[in-house]
């Protein structure tokens, strides 16, 4: 008898527990609506003044890429190709030239986003900053080509329903939102996570390896991500069976949790908590900019008041719960009726764009890059779509890590002015000493270090073959001289009298071979190497601009070299046994076919 009460008993706690999963009490989000407005504003914020210390460097009349010729390259070619428009190429306000520039752009974008975080005219500043993010960085690749400076983006341009048309947001004011602009901010969270988990499975490297497969990944990652920082050596040395379990964490996080996100109750809450410990693990193991703040923005909408702790609860009035039928429309039309149709209309479009793009997305990443994929689902028709939203650089589509990497190739440049006494140049957070920990940078975005970082990849690759590695080495002479890139074009100036000779009287299939090989290398150069030619020249020139952004003080760099090495090695974490004596942080392996010498003289 007992043992029959101990079973109604537990049938009937069960019940409760399902009840509570499946049909939670009502749950109210008037602490996490005023909250999220004013992260998303720190964040945009600290994307703007990132991107402000950098940008003459970058975009600046002396900077690597300037914007004016940048903008002038694409006059040129639409003036050759009518039916091409300039502003959905290059969709940015520096068109209005002289009234806009990039300084005013940075003023402006920097102010509306500290208006958003402190509560002032939310939805006014979030549209400002958008338009002046967007517009700087159109005009910055290859330096703001990264997911998160697209993330961004879309996370302003989709916030705009859910954020509220008043004067000043205050803590306490209770605003009707409906769940259709919620949750189309915890769809974008959910498309981000769910890309970055699919592709990690579908995307394979050069050599036909999928490390994420293999559960091998964070056996390389932590030495071999862009920038690590003083704790990625030591998650590095935890035991196997930490890298194990976070690699299933990561997954379980990443394919499984982002479809909880839509679920109500607990389910959500460890859906959405699971999330943000993916990204303070992430915070703590490498420098990643801004990424990881404005993916923990993404989570504040579904942190309901309930979860919080009472003293934040209690500054608030009593909550309006949402309701569909007292939603949006209602809400704007007793703020400002003359917009009451505008933003719910704004809003089912952006859900239609964000569903049909999302699918054309996922399709690909399903895909993947194998030869014979194993599921093929037909996603041409949403490539209209996508055409359409693509000056917008919202709608895109996400894949973190989707390639692990196996090598970490530094690229290690020294200048001399007698070509025998070499002073080598090193990075703010990029690694070049061998006995220096890795420097934190915060939320700061180092765009030069990170390029390094992907040059290096380039170069590992060109290095491999005599001659895309003799090209190379033509291609950055050329441009560290001064060179046009035009110039390269000519294939007798690059080869020079002898081997163009040679070229000429070899037959006709080597010689076909020989430039379509060419063709393809020059391409590769111009398109992701250009930028790096260009910061050799600088260096050359010893330009002010350029020169602040690298690890030395301006007045300790040595003055403008008569030669500059470049030279390429492997690194990665020293043995901290076998390393004790001479304490390095760093293993370094030089490459000696890669190593070359340009001189001014």
């Amino acid at each position: 008898m007992d043992s029959f009460v101990w079973i109604i008993f537990q049938v009937f706690e069960f019940g409760t527990l399902c009840k509570r999963l499946f049909r939670p009490k009502p749950v109210t989000y008037q602490i996490s609506h005023w909250a999220y407005g004013r992260f998303l504003g720190i964040v945009t914020l600290i994307a703007f003044l990132s991107y402000w210390s950098q940008a003459n460097a970058l975009i600046g009349e002396n900077g690597l890429s300037p914007w004016t010729e940048d903008l002038i390259k694409i006059q040129n070619f639409v003036d050759q190709n009518p039916e091409l428009n300039k502003w959905t190429i290059r969709p940015t306000l520096l068109w209005l030239q002289p009234l806009a520039n990039h300084n005013f752009l940075f003023i402006i974008g920097s102010l509306s986003a500290l208006f958003l975080a402190i509560g002032v005219l939310p939805t006014l500043c979030a549209s400002i900053s958008y338009a002046c993010y967007l517009s700087l960085m159109v005009v910055g690749e290859p330096f703001l080509s990264f997911q998160w400076d697209t993330l961004l983006c879309e996370t302003l341009l989709l916030s705009l329903p859910f954020l509220p048309l008043t004067k000043f947001h205050k803590l306490g004011d209770s605003f009707k939102v409906t769940w259709f602009a919620r949750y189309l901010i915890v769809a974008l969270l959910a498309k981000l996570m769910l890309e970055s988990g699919i592709v990690k499975f579908t995307s394979f490297g050069t050599n036909g390896e999928n490390t994420w497969r293999d559960f091998t990944a964070l056996d390389y990652h932590y030495w071999t991500q862009p920038l690590p920082h003083g704790l990625s050596p030591w998650v590095d040395s935890l035991p196997p069976w930490v890298d194990q379990l976070s690699l299933v964490s990561t997954y379980g996080i990443e394919l499984a949790l982002p479809l909880l996100l839509f679920f109500p109750g607990n389910l959500r809450r460890i859906a959405v908590f699971s999330q943000i410990i993916l990204q303070i693990a992430i915070l703590l193991s490498g420098n990643y900019g801004f990424f990881n703040f404005l993916t923990l923005c993404l989570c504040i909408p579904l942190i309901d008041d309930q979860i919080l702790p009472k003293c934040l609860s209690k500054h608030c009035k009593q909550a309006v719960n949402e309701n569909k039928d007292q939603g949006i429309i209602k809400n704007m039309t007793q703020q400002l009726p003359a917009i009451s149709l505008i933003l719910p209309s704004f809003l089912s479009l952006a859900w239609f764009l964000f569903a049909v793009t999302t699918y054309g997305h996922l399709a690909r990443d399903i895909r993947g890059n194998q030869t014979d994929p194993i599921l093929e689902i037909d996603a041409k028709w949403t490539d209209d779509y996508m055409n359409i939203v693509r000056p917008t650089r919202a709608f895109n589509s996400y894949g973190l890590f989707r390639v692990m990497t196996t090598t970490r190739p530094e690229i290690i440049i020294e200048g001399s002015l007698d070509g025998k006494t070499w002073h080598p140049y090193a990075f703010k957070y990029k690694p070049t000493n061998p006995k220096q920990s890795p420097q934190f940078a915060g939320p700061h975005m180092p765009r030069i270090d990170w390029q390094m970082w992907f040059e290096g990849l380039n170069y590992e690759r060109f290095a491999a073959h005599p001659f895309s590695r003799m090209l190379y080495h033509k291609f950055l002479t050329m441009i560290a001289l001064g060179k046009s890139i035009e110039d390269f074009k000519d294939l007798r100036k690059v080869l020079g009298p002898q081997e163009y000779q040679k070229l000429v009287q070899s037959p006709p299939e080597i010689q076909q071979r020989v430039l379509q090989n060419y063709n393809s290398l020059f391409n590769a150069f111009a398109s992701r190497s250009l930028w790096f030619g260009k910061l050799l020249a600088s260096i050359f020139e010893h330009r002010p601009e350029i020169m602040k952004q690298l690890g030395q003080k301006f007045e300790d760099l040595p003055q403008k070299p008569n030669y500059l090495r470049i030279s390429l090695a492997h690194y990665s974490f020293a043995d901290q046994e076998i390393n004790a004596d001479q304490k390095d942080i760093w293993q370094v392996t030089p490459i000696k076919e890669a190593s070359f010498v340009i001189s001014n003289q």
